[in-house]
C-alpha cells in the first residue's frame, strides 16, 4: 500500500492484523506500540467499541503519554440487540474526526483496536477505513476477533491468537489488571 498523503511520497504502509478468539490481541499491540514509543514514533490509537475507561490499556496509553487517542464506545458493549444506529453514529462521526486528526498531523502508527468486529457487524465500511490509510507513514494495526477474510486477504502480516483454554469458561470472570 503506497501512502496518498503526500504524491510524491513513495512509503510502504504496512498493514498488520491480529485477529481470532483467543485472549491477547490488544496486549499484543501494546507491546509494539511501547517499543514504538520508544523511538519517538508518532502514534494514534483508536480503540472502536470501548470507552476509554475502566480498561488496563487506558492506564498504559496515559503512561505513555498517547496523546492522540480516540475510543469511539459506549458503557454497553455492542451485541446483536444494541442499538445499532447510535453505534452507527457514533462511529461514523469518530471516523469522521479521527480523518481530520490524521490530515492535520500524519502518525508512523495507526492503531485500530477492536476494528474486526466492527466491520463483521458492519458498523463501519471497509472503504472508510482504507480512506484513512493513506495519512499514515509506516504501519497500521488493526485487531479484532472476527475480521472478516476479504479484509484479512489485504495484510501485509496475518496474525491469528486462538483460544484453547479460559479461566472464563470455567466460570472465572474478568478480572481487573489481568483481563481488562
Amino acid at each position: 500500500m503506497f501512502n496518498n498523503a503526500n504524491p510524491f511520497c513513495f512509503v510502504m504502509v504496512k498493514l498488520t492484523m491480529i485477529y481470532g478468539d483467543g485472549k491477547g490481541k490488544t496486549t499484543k499491540c501494546l507491546g509494539h506500540i511501547y517499543l514504538d514509543a520508544a523511538q519517538n514514533k508518532e502514534i494514534v490509537v483508536v480503540q472502536f467499541l470501548k470507552t476509554g475507561e475502566n480498561c488496563g490499556e487506558c492506564i498504559f496509553f496515559k503512561e505513555l503519554g498517547i496523546s492522540r487517542w480516540f475510543f469511539l464506545g459506549k458503557e454497553e458493549f455492542f451485541t446483536s440487540k444494541s442499538n445499532r444506529r447510535d453505534f452507527e453514529r457514533m462511529i461514523v462521526t469518530g471516523i469522521q474526526d479521527l480523518e481530520e486528526s490524521l490530515r492535520k498531523s500524519n502518525p508512523d502508527i495507526l492503531l485500530l483496536d477492536e476494528l474486526g468486529l466492527v466491520l463483521h457487524f458492519k458498523l463501519a465500511k471497509w472503504k472508510q477505513i482504507q480512506d484513512l490509510l493513506r495519512y499514515v507513514k509506516e504501519e497500521v494495526i488493526i485487531t479484532g476477533r472476527r475480521i472478516p477474510p476479504n479484509i484479512r486477504e489485504k495484510s501485509d502480516i496475518l496474525i491469528r491468537i486462538d483460544e484453547k483454554k479460559h479461566p472464563y469458561n470455567r466460570g472465572i470472570e474478568a478480572r481487573e489488571g489481568i483481563d481488562f
